[in-house]
């Protein structure tokens, strides 16, 4: 497993937040406008100064983050970012010093992270600042479901009120729940059309009739087949009522795979899909680490199962469902992209249009009240209260939804609904 021995602590430098947040501001206004009422803005500015203060926070979008700077300048608190340690590398590591400018620090998903805990506890128990975690820990893409919770965030705010309150018995941490829902200002079934068809040029294919939901799930189905290929596996049916399954058995199946390659790397065989995968991913960061060690050869295949296991993580969130059910713009432009990233091998795929950003604050939970109780449970405690978290986004973003409502949603006209016509 991958030591702590790379984490990185966040620097926050005034001038620099000031200056990104100015920059992100205008950003936000023209690509993705910013709605939240005061009232939510006052319940994070009302909690006291003093107490520890995590906000934890559904994790929809690239622009999360940027969002999350915003909210910032506007409550007049300085957030720190719990953030994955992959990040920090892009650029050549450019990135990285701007992100611990910016007040984040690493977590290795899957890897060993005591450093890293005791460094959020610390920050936690100081107070002042404002701790954001995301603990769906991955970008979905499924902005209108609420993935399950880690419980580290919990964890975290546990111990940093225990510990204080053996000095200061006043001592009071609160968890914040944020929700984000994401909604484009335009109809966009044309952009729709021309993203999709681009794949399907990509793919040699010629020009798709069926509905815009249909062709992405053939397009997904292209995917899987690739893999199953690429990989020696079985290949699946051809049937997209049965896509969903499909999806999984090749997740597992490619996992299963490269955990054979590094026998014991694994610690929990029973673990979800997705943890199993961080933990490997960890093991084989810090393999790299000893590069020396290994030929070109062995660095080339470590790389290619780096790869193959973060496409097991992406593919969590490949959820036919979602489309099926209800095929508003915004879930289509979510499958867009998740697709876009495997079709053409790219990290960040580019926005569809122009949005709006809801977001929506949630009632502190007082820490403090679990105290004893968590001292005899602590395992007990933080899974009832991430999942009390996540059901009250999930509200949130229900809520939001409603509110939102199909005023803006739906398509040009009614060929494109079906996707059977022309642009």
């Amino acid at each position: 497993m991958a030591a702590d021995s790379t984490f990185r602590p966040a620097r926050p430098w005034g001038w620099v937040i000031r200056i990104v947040q100015t920059f992100l501001g205008l950003d936000l206004w023209w690509h993705n406008r910013l709605r939240l009422e005061p009232l939510d803005l006052k319940l994070l500015q009302d909690v006291a100064p003093g107490a520890g203060v995590i906000l934890v926070a559904n994790h929809a979008d690239e622009t999360d983050f940027k969002a999350c700077l915003e909210l910032s300048r506007r409550s007049g608190r300085r957030f720190l970012f719990m953030m994955n340690r992959e990040a920090f590398d892009e650029g050549h590591g450019v990135a990285g010093w701007w992100l611990q400018r910016l007040g984040a620090f690493s977590v290795e998903r899957g890897g060993d992270n005591a450093q890293a805990k005791r460094y959020a506890i610390e920050l936690v128990k100081t107070g002042g600042d404002v701790l954001v975690i995301f603990p769906e820990g991955e970008i979905h893409y499924l902005n209108d479901l609420v993935q399950p919770f880690k419980s580290g965030a919990v964890d975290i705010g546990m111990q940093a009120v225990t510990a204080s309150r053996s000095t200061r018995p006043d001592a009071a941490v609160f968890l914040l729940p944020l929700a984000f829902k994401y909604r484009y200002r335009r109809p966009i079934g044309r952009v729709l059309e021309r993203r999709i068809r681009r794949m399907e040029r990509h793919l040699a294919w010629r020009k798709g009739t069926a509905a815009l939901n249909q062709r992405l799930s053939r397009i997904a189905a292209e995917l899987l087949h690739r893999k199953e290929l690429a990989h020696d596996l079985k290949l699946g049916s051809d049937e997209l009522g049965e896509l969903s399954q499909r999806v999984q058995d090749v997740r597992h199946a490619v996992l299963a795979e490269i955990e054979g390659k590094y026998s014991g790397a694994t610690i929990n065989a029973q673990a979800r899909t997705t943890d199993r995968a961080w933990t490997l991913s960890a093991h084989l960061r810090g393999l790299l680490a000893r590069m020396g060690q290994f030929g070109a050869g062995a660095r080339a295949q470590i790389f290619s199962d780096l790869a193959a296991l973060k496409g097991v993580v992406q593919m969590g969130s490949w959820q036919p469902k979602y489309t099926d059910v209800d095929p508003s713009q915004e879930r289509l432009a979510e499958m867009v992209l998740k697709l876009e990233r495997e079709v053409y091998q790219v990290r960040r795929p580019r926005q569809l249009a122009k949005r709006e950003i809801f977001l929506r604050i949630g009632p502190p939970v007082d820490l403090g009240r679990f105290v004893a109780e968590y001292s005899l449970d602590p395992q007990g405690v933080r899974h009832r209260i991430a999942e009390r978290l996540r059901d009250m986004i999930q509200e949130l973003v229900d809520e939001m939804t409603a509110k939102c409502g199909p005023a803006r949603q739906g398509f040009p006209d009614k060929s494109m609904a079906s996707g059977g016509g022309a642009v």
